[in-house]
């Protein structure tokens, strides 16, 4: 998550997905901020905004709020904007940048843990997603996702499609090498497609998957793993 793709399309179904959730947890929201904003947000993520009849049904409470935010020019930090909407309820919110220094990343680490420590439900929002064949600020580190897995908890990670010829099965291997068991991934294709790791659920969880999915049509594909 930056700062300049707060609102964007990809937001609307992000944060509807966390609401669908939550529904009797604790969430914690961990940002994976890097502090890269060079670049302004392409307007042609933000025109969902000016079609309510084709998108505001999905989640309506969503929608409006960053309806406000983007066409709101008093927001200096859409982040913290966000925030104070309440649209993700008392949730807990991460936010220090990560460290570009890998010295520097294993305290920042162990600060994110504890921070999310109430939490039984943890979303990680990496611009990139889990780490691969290198970690960069933009990924999760696989030892960070084995320092937040919990007995109680539920985890959800972001992922850019990457284009490799297989994201499923780079994901799933990635959380199999953590001893996961239960996996589900949801694919959503809102202007870009992007993945969301569901990871250490029950079925009660993964009904509300379901339930996600139906109402959300062809704008998503779930994979159980």
């Amino acid at each position: 998550m930056q700062k300049q793709y707060v609102g964007t399309v990809g937001d609307l179904g992000k944060l509807a997905l966390l609401r669908q959730l939550m529904e009797g947890r604790r969430l914690a929201v961990c940002w994976y901020l890097t502090g890269d904003e060079s670049y302004d947000t392409p307007r042609r993520y933000l025109n969902y905004l000016d079609r309510p009849g084709d998108f505001r049904h999905l989640a309506p409470e969503v929608f409006d709020a960053l309806k406000d935010i983007v066409e709101d020019p008093s927001v200096r930090c859409p982040i913290g904007a966000l925030r104070t909407t309440g649209i993700l309820g008392n949730a807990v919110f991460h936010g220090k940048p990560v460290p570009n220094r890998a010295r520097l990343r294993h305290n920042w680490a162990h600060e994110l843990v504890q921070s999310v420590n109430a939490a039984d439900l943890v979303f990680l929002d990496p611009n990139n997603g889990i780490q691969g064949t290198r970690l960069t600020p933009n990924h999760v580190a696989l030892a960070e996702l084995a320092a937040l897995r919990r007995q109680d908890r539920v985890l959800v990670v972001g992922q850019r499609q990457s284009g490799r010829r297989s994201d499923v099965r780079f994901l799933r291997d990635r959380l199999r090498s953590l001893h996961c068991e239960r996996i589900e991934l949801i694919r959503l294709r809102l202007g870009f497609s992007r993945f969301y790791v569901v990871a250490d659920h029950d079925e009660a969880m993964s009904t509300r998957i379901a339930a996600f999915a139906k109402k959300w049509g062809t704008l998503v594909k779930t994979y159980r793993l």
